[in-house]
Protein backbone atom coordinates (compact mmCIF):
# COMPACT_ATOMS: atom_id res chain seq x y z
CA UNK A 1 0.00 0.00 0.00
CA UNK A 2 3.12 2.55 0.74
CA UNK A 3 3.67 2.78 -3.28
CA UNK A 4 -0.05 3.90 -3.98
CA UNK A 5 0.37 6.89 -1.99
CA UNK A 6 1.97 9.12 -4.39
CA UNK A 7 -0.71 7.62 -6.54
CA UNK A 8 -3.64 9.69 -7.87
CA UNK A 9 -6.42 8.40 -9.38
CA UNK A 10 -9.16 9.80 -12.24
CA UNK A 11 -12.65 9.78 -11.32
CA UNK A 12 -13.05 6.81 -13.90
CA UNK A 13 -10.51 4.98 -12.06
CA UNK A 14 -11.89 5.64 -8.97
CA UNK A 15 -15.90 4.41 -9.98
CA UNK A 16 -13.95 1.01 -11.13
CA UNK A 17 -11.92 0.28 -8.22
CA UNK A 18 -14.46 1.20 -5.26
CA UNK A 19 -18.15 0.13 -6.74
CA UNK A 20 -19.46 3.35 -6.50
CA UNK A 21 -21.88 5.13 -9.10
CA UNK A 22 -21.16 8.38 -10.97
CA UNK A 23 -24.21 10.18 -9.50
CA UNK A 24 -23.66 8.77 -6.13
CA UNK A 25 -19.33 10.20 -6.20
CA UNK A 26 -20.49 13.08 -8.71
CA UNK A 27 -23.02 14.01 -5.47
CA UNK A 28 -20.95 12.74 -2.00
CA UNK A 29 -18.21 15.34 -4.05
CA UNK A 30 -20.75 18.22 -4.74
CA UNK A 31 -21.65 17.97 -0.98
CA UNK A 32 -18.39 17.60 0.44
CA UNK A 33 -18.28 13.78 1.60
CA UNK A 34 -15.80 13.14 -0.03
CA UNK A 35 -12.73 16.05 -0.80
CA UNK A 36 -11.19 14.55 -4.11
CA UNK A 37 -6.42 15.64 -2.90
CA UNK A 38 -6.76 17.83 -6.17
CA UNK A 39 -9.91 19.72 -7.61
CA UNK A 40 -10.03 22.31 -10.14
CA UNK A 41 -11.82 23.80 -12.68
CA UNK A 42 -15.24 24.11 -13.77
CA UNK A 43 -18.02 22.14 -15.78
CA UNK A 44 -16.13 20.29 -19.00
CA UNK A 45 -12.66 21.37 -17.76
CA UNK A 46 -12.81 19.98 -14.35
CA UNK A 47 -10.02 18.14 -13.10
CA UNK A 48 -10.59 15.86 -10.04
CA UNK A 49 -8.06 13.73 -8.92
CA UNK A 50 -8.31 11.26 -6.07
CA UNK A 51 -5.29 10.06 -3.79
CA UNK A 52 -5.16 6.60 -2.60
CA UNK A 53 -6.96 7.48 0.75
CA UNK A 54 -9.53 9.16 -1.27
CA UNK A 55 -10.66 5.61 -2.20
CA UNK A 56 -10.22 4.41 1.02
CA UNK A 57 -12.65 7.06 1.94
CA UNK A 58 -15.23 6.64 -1.27
CA UNK A 59 -15.03 2.35 -0.85
CA UNK A 60 -15.86 3.34 2.87
CA UNK A 61 -18.37 5.18 2.08
CA UNK A 62 -20.10 2.97 -0.49
CA UNK A 63 -20.07 -0.14 2.50
CA UNK A 64 -21.19 2.39 5.75
CA UNK A 65 -24.35 3.43 2.84
CA UNK A 66 -25.87 0.04 2.96
CA UNK A 67 -25.62 -0.05 6.57
CA UNK A 68 -26.34 3.74 8.14
CA UNK A 69 -28.27 6.97 7.07
CA UNK A 70 -26.19 9.19 4.81
CA UNK A 71 -27.17 12.00 7.08
CA UNK A 72 -25.21 9.71 9.70
CA UNK A 73 -22.50 9.28 7.91
CA UNK A 74 -22.31 13.44 7.23
CA UNK A 75 -22.10 13.73 10.78
CA UNK A 76 -19.82 11.12 11.78
CA UNK A 77 -17.16 13.07 8.50
CA UNK A 78 -17.70 16.39 10.29
CA UNK A 79 -16.89 14.69 13.78
CA UNK A 80 -13.91 13.43 12.58
CA UNK A 81 -12.58 15.76 10.32
CA UNK A 82 -12.59 18.19 13.54
CA UNK A 83 -10.47 15.82 14.87
CA UNK A 84 -7.74 15.95 11.52
CA UNK A 85 -8.86 12.24 11.00
CA UNK A 86 -10.37 10.47 8.16
CA UNK A 87 -13.99 8.80 7.93
CA UNK A 88 -12.52 5.49 7.18
CA UNK A 89 -11.52 5.32 10.62
CA UNK A 90 -14.11 5.41 12.57
CA UNK A 91 -15.91 2.31 14.98
CA UNK A 92 -19.62 2.44 15.87
CA UNK A 93 -19.68 0.67 19.02
CA UNK A 94 -23.26 1.07 21.52
CA UNK A 95 -20.94 1.64 24.68
CA UNK A 96 -19.41 4.31 22.82
CA UNK A 97 -20.99 7.48 23.92
CA UNK A 98 -19.84 10.05 21.24
CA UNK A 99 -22.51 8.85 18.96
CA UNK A 100 -25.38 9.08 21.32
CA UNK A 101 -26.12 12.39 20.52
CA UNK A 102 -27.14 11.63 16.85
CA UNK A 103 -29.12 8.41 17.75
CA UNK A 104 -33.04 9.15 17.42
CA UNK A 105 -35.27 8.33 19.91
CA UNK A 106 -35.67 4.19 19.37
CA UNK A 107 -33.03 4.07 16.59
CA UNK A 108 -30.63 1.44 17.64
CA UNK A 109 -27.14 2.33 16.56
CA UNK A 110 -25.88 -0.79 15.09
CA UNK A 111 -22.20 -1.92 16.09
CA UNK A 112 -19.92 -1.64 12.85
CA UNK A 113 -16.58 -2.08 12.82
CA UNK A 114 -15.33 -0.74 9.03
CA UNK A 115 -12.96 -3.53 7.63
CA UNK A 116 -10.19 -1.15 6.36
CA UNK A 117 -7.37 -3.68 6.23
CA UNK A 118 -9.75 -5.50 3.58
CA UNK A 119 -10.37 -2.74 1.73
CA UNK A 120 -6.97 -1.33 1.49
CA UNK A 121 -5.60 -4.63 0.27
CA UNK A 122 -8.71 -5.22 -2.01
CA UNK A 123 -7.64 -1.58 -3.41
CA UNK A 124 -4.36 -3.08 -3.93
CA UNK A 125 -5.16 -6.27 -5.95
CA UNK A 126 -7.28 -4.32 -8.34
CA UNK A 127 -4.69 -1.29 -9.21
CA UNK A 128 -2.11 -3.78 -10.00
CA UNK A 129 -4.73 -5.14 -12.37
CA UNK A 130 -5.30 -2.00 -13.88
CA UNK A 131 -1.83 -1.49 -14.20
CA UNK A 132 -1.37 -4.86 -15.94
CA UNK A 133 -3.84 -3.94 -18.27
CA UNK A 134 -2.76 -0.71 -19.35
CA UNK A 135 0.35 -2.89 -21.37
CA UNK A 136 -2.34 -4.58 -23.33
CA UNK A 137 -4.84 -1.70 -24.71
CA UNK A 138 -5.95 -2.22 -27.90
CA UNK A 139 -5.05 -5.80 -28.49
CA UNK A 140 -6.78 -8.88 -28.91
CA UNK A 141 -6.20 -12.45 -27.32
CA UNK A 142 -7.46 -15.74 -27.13
CA UNK A 143 -6.66 -18.13 -23.96
CA UNK A 144 -7.20 -21.37 -23.13
CA UNK A 145 -10.22 -22.23 -21.02
CA UNK A 146 -11.40 -18.32 -20.81
CA UNK A 147 -14.94 -18.20 -22.44
CA UNK A 148 -14.56 -21.18 -24.21
CA UNK A 149 -11.22 -19.80 -26.11
CA UNK A 150 -13.06 -17.40 -27.70
CA UNK A 151 -11.22 -14.16 -28.62
CA UNK A 152 -11.31 -11.44 -26.29
CA UNK A 153 -10.19 -7.80 -24.93
CA UNK A 154 -6.92 -8.15 -23.28
CA UNK A 155 -6.40 -8.15 -19.83
CA UNK A 156 -10.29 -8.66 -20.14
CA UNK A 157 -13.16 -11.13 -20.30
CA UNK A 158 -15.12 -8.92 -22.84
CA UNK A 159 -15.50 -11.28 -25.83
CA UNK A 160 -14.74 -8.89 -29.03
CA UNK A 161 -17.56 -10.42 -30.44
CA UNK A 162 -19.73 -8.24 -27.82
CA UNK A 163 -18.05 -5.44 -29.03
CA UNK A 164 -19.02 -5.90 -32.75
CA UNK A 165 -22.65 -6.79 -31.92
CA UNK A 166 -23.31 -3.73 -30.12
CA UNK A 167 -21.44 -1.89 -33.03
CA UNK A 168 -24.03 -3.64 -35.63
CA UNK A 169 -27.13 -2.77 -33.63
CA UNK A 170 -26.04 1.33 -33.91
CA UNK A 171 -24.17 1.99 -30.89
CA UNK A 172 -21.47 4.45 -30.77
CA UNK A 173 -17.83 4.07 -29.47
CA UNK A 174 -19.16 6.77 -26.82
CA UNK A 175 -21.78 4.33 -25.90
CA UNK A 176 -20.34 0.86 -26.02
CA UNK A 177 -17.68 2.68 -23.72
CA UNK A 178 -20.68 3.21 -21.71
CA UNK A 179 -21.62 -0.18 -21.61
CA UNK A 180 -18.03 -1.08 -20.86
CA UNK A 181 -16.70 1.22 -18.81
CA UNK A 182 -13.54 -0.23 -18.48
CA UNK A 183 -12.29 -0.60 -22.42
CA UNK A 184 -10.40 1.79 -24.29
CA UNK A 185 -11.53 3.48 -28.10
CA UNK A 186 -8.36 1.54 -29.06
CA UNK A 187 -9.92 -1.18 -27.74
CA UNK A 188 -12.58 -1.16 -29.41
CA UNK A 189 -10.50 -0.34 -32.89
CA UNK A 190 -8.76 -3.82 -32.42
CA UNK A 191 -12.26 -5.51 -31.71
CA UNK A 192 -13.75 -4.57 -35.01
CA UNK A 193 -10.73 -5.03 -36.59
CA UNK A 194 -10.68 -8.77 -35.25
CA UNK A 195 -14.41 -9.65 -35.93
CA UNK A 196 -14.01 -7.99 -39.07
CA UNK A 197 -11.18 -10.05 -40.40
CA UNK A 198 -12.78 -13.08 -38.34
CA UNK A 199 -15.82 -12.55 -40.82
CA UNK A 200 -13.84 -12.19 -43.80
CA UNK A 201 -12.36 -15.74 -43.72
CA UNK A 202 -14.18 -18.60 -45.12
CA UNK A 203 -16.10 -20.70 -42.19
Amino acid sequence: MAQQAAAAFTSDQALRLTGASRRRLSYWVDTGLIAPSIQRGEGRGRVRLFSFANLLELRTAVWLRDKVSLQLIRKIVERLRKDGRSFYDVVLQRADARWEEWQRPGQLIMELTVPIETFAAELDRKIAAERARRTKVGKVERRRGVLGSTTVIAGTRIPTRAVWDLHKAGYSNDAILRSYPGLSRADITAALAAESERRRKPA
